[in-house]
């Protein structure tokens, strides 16, 4: 495959200075080699970094990163073009290998944005224990993924429709768009909006699922019983109780559900249960068990209970940057426990 010209057109694609020719080109480059679209966070991550790199370094990693791509080093001083194209080459080459993938408008005088994608492939994101991730969606929408979670949209996303799969966390920031509504997908919920900021929470273990309005309104639809529709406004969440007791299978006769108003978190000015986008972890009168499960996504740890009783300890917490180290040693002064730490297990006596 020629990953070179590749990220060469890729990078001239994401600047608007591509010519026609130049993208029918990258086109047919993405059919021929059938390029899969797993890097397309990564490359949004990339264009939607606003912290300047130091010249000197980003020059130090071009030439590294040039070398293993056989690119030729320009001699004249490098133009904005040359600098995004190699700021895509080296941050392909940092992950391992080249990655082919892409992120951007078929034609950006027209007011439709569109991802290409493999006719037969969806595009999946994927965030790992211990990771968030940020990223724009093909339409504008805004989204961070928690630690632990899978997204996943079929191609046409945007243009036939706008149909989210989620398995773990994920903060909407939707863009507007009345022909189209924004719907997202879990086990045991559907959500439609046409433009407003929410949060799913949908992971597959005993934690409730919920789904939380930061502005504007959505409509939550319960998948035990398809009639069932709650409206949801600003501050207000919805919660299924007992997801791991849920068989996907089975239906269920009575749902247990409560619609709550949640308040802003200290010092923020969106809720608790949305404050991890801002590289918080916080919870309030939630379980030892509970917490313990979102420490090891948050953490990439795994708990441990010798002791039983110790899961129905109350915790409250709110830590911002904290080593799980110093969130251990705080939680012990708070409630009486001892643990102990051997790599990432950590075992609650």
């Amino acid at each position: 495959m020629n990953d070179a010209r590749l990220f060469v057109l890729l990078g001239k694609k994401l600047s608007k200075e591509a010519t026609e020719e130049e993208l029918s080109e990258l086109e047919e480059l993405i059919r021929r080699e059938s390029v899969q679209p797993y890097t397309l966070e990564l490359l949004q991550e990339i264009w939607l970094k606003k912290a300047a790199e130091d010249e000197l370094h980003m020059e130090e990693r071009w030439d590294s990163a040039a070398r293993r791509l056989h690119i030729v080093h320009e001699t004249a001083a490098p133009s904005r073009k040359w600098f995004i194209i190699r700021r895509l080459a080296v941050a392909a080459a940092i992950t391992g290998a080249v990655a082919t993938a892409w992120f951007g408008f078929r034609n950006y005088n027209t007011p439709s944005p569109l991802v290409a994608v493999t006719e037969v492939q969806d595009s999946i994101i994927t965030v790992k224990n211990g990771e968030r991730k940020r990223f724009v969606l093909p339409d504008g929408t805004q989204v961070n993924l928690n630690s632990g979670s899978q997204l996943r949209f079929h191609k046409g996303f945007g243009v036939k429709d706008r149909e989210i799969w989620l398995n773990g966390e994920a903060f909407f920031d939707v863009s507007k768009d009345a022909a189209h509504p924004f719907h997202v997908y879990t086990d045991r919920m559907t959500v439609r909006v046409l433009g407003t900021a929410f949060n799913v929470k949908s992971y597959n273990t005993m934690e409730d699922i919920e789904t939380t309005v930061v502005s504007g309104k959505v409509e939550v639809s319960l998948k035990e019983s398809k009639e069932k529709k709650v409206i949801l406004l600003p501050n207000e969440k919805i919660s299924l109780k007992n997801n791991i007791f849920t068989k996907s299978d089975q239906p269920i006769s009575n749902i247990k559900y409560e619609v709550q108003t949640v308040k802003a978190a200290n010092n923020e000015t969106i809720p608790e249960e949305a404050v991890w986008v801002k590289e918080k972890l916080a919870f309030t009168n939630e379980s030892f068990d509970i917490v313990a499960l979102k420490m090891e996504r948050w953490h990439n740890v795994k708990f441990y209970f010798a002791n039983e009783k110790l899961k129905d300890l109350r915790l409250n917490g709110d830590f911002d940057n904290v080593s799980i180290e110093e969130t251990m040693h705080i939680l012990q002064m708070m409630v009486h426990f001892k643990y102990e730490m051997t790599g990432n297990n950590i075992y609650i006596r």
